[in-house]
């Protein structure tokens, strides 16, 4: 006869066993599905961040999948035309978007609903921003790009991709918070963006690191602030904005979705099949090598849409903050 230490040990046991055993069933794949290429929509153009990871996780997932996947990437009206293609789509996870910042911004402008729109997939990254010059520019550090700004206020042009996106709230948010009038000049394409700095035609470019690693390295790109609690150790010569007292240590996250209304034994199967590309060496030598590694930034399809909800509501915030609504 069971003693009641032995039954409560029996009874945990047999609600992991279950547990478990839900997880796998709710992962197994769904009949029939894939039996066609799946396309990926990024709102953004070849050679950003977020064209870079959708390209380096579906590298593996298309021989976990076992079925082509094609990327598509489609700019224009802040992501709004990207987004209006996925939801003309079947809801039949042959369409997945990379969903990011720019979904709640627009949601906050009115443009879209991301609740009623979209179905969360999974969250990949959790990146993290810098600022960066030109070697030739008439600063190299942020603290003389700050006193060369209060000194020629509105003269200092910034840029990075699309109007009132992530890259214009941190810009923003920064010039505020250190007291300098500043213009910026955004472009549709990543690259576009480099160029104009590289050039000198631009003053200072907002971008993940992992997306000018090169350009950083050659010299060609001089980073002068991380936001972030703690400097890197790739760039220990590069202050984090908590130590020069700016507690902006917001970074672009990344992830993925569908339109909603896609059953949620593909959705579910599509997260699993996700989740073992993320951990495959491929995509984390990537990670590793583009610091994406600093932030540990998966999350599942319930986790990311809890995300969704808490984030849309710092987006309002910093949006009235910023005076883009009220």
């Amino acid at each position: 006869m069971l003693n009641k230490k032995s039954y409560v040990y029996l009874s945990l046991v047999f609600m992991v066993s279950l547990f478990i055993a839900f997880s796998v069933q709710a992962a197994e794949k769904p009949e029939g599905y894939p039996s066609q290429p799946i396309e990926v929509v990024v709102q953004y153009g070849a050679g950003g961040g977020s064209d870079n990871f959708v390209r380096n996780l579906m590298m593996p997932a298309r021989r976990i999948l076992g079925t082509a996947i094609n990327i598509t990437n489609m700019t224009g009206a802040a992501g709004v035309k990207a987004a209006n293609y996925v939801l003309n789509q079947p809801a039949d996870g042959y369409t997945i978007y990379n969903f990011s910042p720019e979904q709640l911004i627009n949601t906050a402008f009115g443009r879209q609903n991301y609740k009623e729109e979209f179905a969360p997939l999974v969250q990949v990254q959790q990146d993290m921003s810098m600022f960066y010059v030109n070697p030739k520019a008439e600063y190299q550090t942020v603290q003389e790009l700050i006193a060369y700004a209060k000194k020629n206020p509105g003269k200092v042009q910034f840029t990075g991709t699309t109007p009132a996106s992530p890259d214009e709230l941190i810009i923003m948010r920064f010039a505020k918070a250190a007291g300098i009038d500043v213009k910026y000049i955004p472009f549709d394409k990543a690259p576009k963006t480099h160029a104009a700095v590289l050039g000198g035609h631009l003053d200072v470019l907002h971008e993940e690191p992992g997306s000018v690693m090169s350009l950083i390295e050659a010299k060609k790109l001089i980073p002068i602030i991380v936001f972030n609690d703690k400097r890197l150790d790739k760039f220990p010569e590069v202050p984090c904005s908590v130590e020069l007292g700016y507690n902006l240590t917001t970074g672009r996250w990344r992830g993925l979705a569908v339109k909603k209304g896609t059953p949620q034994p593909i959705i579910d199967y599509i997260a699993a099949s996700l989740k073992k590309a993320y951990e495959k060496s491929s995509y984390q030598n990537y990670a590793k090598a583009a610091l994406l590694d600093q932030r540990y930034g998966w999350k599942d399809p319930a986790e990311f849409g809890k995300f969704w909800d808490t984030e849309y509501e710092s987006v309002k915030v910093v949006l009235k903050e910023l005076g883009y609504i009220k």
